[in-house]
């Protein structure tokens, strides 16, 4: 793994120089609040934004389209980002072994909710990375001797133990002391211990439903979740709000991309703002499930050029975009999804109801509290950052009188929907349900012209959504044998190669 190799040729270069290289005049121990507050930042930096959400999972998940560059619309991967994204990533997850690290050191001393929030976090992480590659390195990935070329764990081990470390997380929070003091290092919850309990039970659910195709247990697992105690409102949502200050560089990513970084080369995907819409995809002969019912959401998420919102057509060759994306929304215009002080999500409170929602038969109850639950979010971010629409109430509450029933369909799409900007978490599902049945599919049609030329969406690589990515380069150069193992034993390194959890 190159983290570890990095960490390795470091530790060895400076083996025998430890006096020489001890500035007495700062600390040697990096206090626990600050690893935090980095871990938890740098999580949804690096994430979130406009290279491995922007041009991965929001694209995976048709949230977005590209209008300049759709390359990757087309499922061909730039190799160097995905170098960076699994070196980012594991070098993140870093700092929440050493927060576990020095409180072990420190025995009963110890600060056991910190241990616990960061196996939590460290969970959530892992999730992401396994659901994004498949097996990947896990038990060997932080050894303490920095091994350079750690086993990648089977996905099916690193399921059951996200669950262990959930359930364990969960049982060893002491609701009575903080996580951490307030207003030092958790930029979540404030070291509220009640809180990080919830989030360990409610992502425990997460982890159990995407197991529900390949273990019968994951019932139990949810059940004894919400026994230990879920998520019981928008008050109790793992989010990390940005200040929305550039002095201090604490801007949303998006924002980052669109005005500092200037790529304004991608917008909301026309097949999810026509969902949105409430229409038909007449081209495709697919029916919107929510067919005439306007979705609230888009009026707070964007702003719509002229009199109408328009999505950027998914999938289409570079040679088309500019006829494509006359009238499409410009995410510049105002909005959410490019303001500087928006609230990022690791959960929410809907995704836990709509989790329940399927455990129970597709309840109608959990289904209408997870459309609620998801509207009110949206629609308090929105008024934190301004943009509240005046007529915002009055959309919610027609939308959610005219709701359809609750069916497979109706609760897996609104929980799609109401995963917006959890690009991962929502291409993961994707895979797990085969909802939404209105994305665009390789060799459907994709975009008519003004002219009523049909353009086909023909992949680059690949003839499907991808099921996993493919490992990165560097990890054929700098773990070669446990690459190759990890390989053989999935069956190829392809993106059509299905995860353990993805069964049709």
């Amino acid at each position: 793994m190159a983290l570890a190799a990095t960490l390795f040729v470091v530790a060895s270069c400076t083996e025998n120089f430890e006096e020489i290289n001890t500035d007495p005049n700062n600390p040697t121990r990096v206090e626990t609040s600050s690893l935090m507050a980095n871990a938890q930042k740098r999580l949804i930096d690096d994430i979130y934004d406009e290279w491995f959400s922007g041009r991965q999972s929001y694209v995976y998940a048709q949230y977005f389209a590209q209008t300049n560059y759709t390359e990757e619309d087309r499922y061909q991967l730039r190799q160097a980002t995905n170098n960076t994204y699994w070196t980012l990533i594991y070098g993140d997850i870093m700092d929440l072994v050493e927060i576990i690290r020095l409180n072990e050191e420190l025995g009963e001393e110890g600060n056991v909710n910190q241990i616990a929030a960061a196996r939590i976090l460290k969970a959530w992480a892992m999730q992401i990375l396994t659901d994004t590659y498949g097996d990947v390195p896990y038990f060997e990935a932080f050894k303490a001797e920095l091994d350079v070329s750690p086993a990648y764990t089977p996905q099916s081990e690193i399921y059951a133990d996200l669950i262990k470390e959930l359930t364990e997380a969960s049982a060893q929070i002491n609701v009575n002391e903080p996580v951490f003091a307030a207003g030092t290092g958790d930029l979540i919850y404030d070291g509220d211990p009640v809180k990080w309990k919830k989030f360990a039970n409610s992502l425990k659910m997460r982890v159990a439903i995407r197991m529900s195709k390949v273990d019968p247990n994951y019932t139990t697992y949810i059940q004894e979740a919400v026994t230990a105690g879920v998520f019981t409102s928008n008050d109790d949502n793992a989010v990390l709000h940005y200040l929305g200050s550039v002095a201090n560089a604490d801007m949303a990513p998006l924002w980052d991309a669109y005005y500092f970084s200037n790529r304004n080369d991608f917008t909301l995907a026309k097949p999810f703002v026509d969902l949105l819409k409430g229409v038909n995809d007449d081209a495709n002969d697919k029916t919107n499930p929510f067919e005439g019912l306007f979705d609230p959401r888009l009026a707070v998420w964007a702003v719509p050029t002229g009199t109408e919102y328009q999505g950027m057509p998914y999938g289409i060759p570079n040679d088309v975009t500019a006829a494509a994306r006359a009238g499409t929304i410009d995410l510049t215009n105002g909005g959410l999804v490019t303001a500087g002080n928006l609230g990022l999500t690791f959960m929410d409170f809907a995704e836990v109801c709509f989790i329940m929602s399927e455990v129970e038969g597709w309840s109608q109850e959990w289904y209408e509290k997870g459309v609620e639950a998801s509207l009110e979010h949206w629609g308090n971010e929105a008024a934190a950052t301004k943009s509240l629409p005046s007529n915002y109430n009055t959309l919610v509450s027609d939308y959610l009188s005219a709701l359809p029933p609750a069916n497979e369909e109706t609760v897996m799409t609104q929980k799609y929907i109401a995963l917006f900007l959890q690009g991962y978490e929502a291409w993961a599902e994707i895979r797990r349900s085969n909802y939404p049945t209105t994305l665009v599919r390789p060799g459907e049609i994709a975009f008519v012209s003004s002219g009523g030329n049909e353009v086909i969406f023909e992949p680059l690589v690949g003839n499907d959504i991808p099921s996993r990515i493919t490992y990165p380069e560097i990890e054929q150069t700098l773990n070669p044998r446990s690459y190759q193992d990890a390989v053989s034993r999935i069956g190829s390194d392809a993106l059509s190669t299905k995860l353990w959890w993805d069964k049709d």
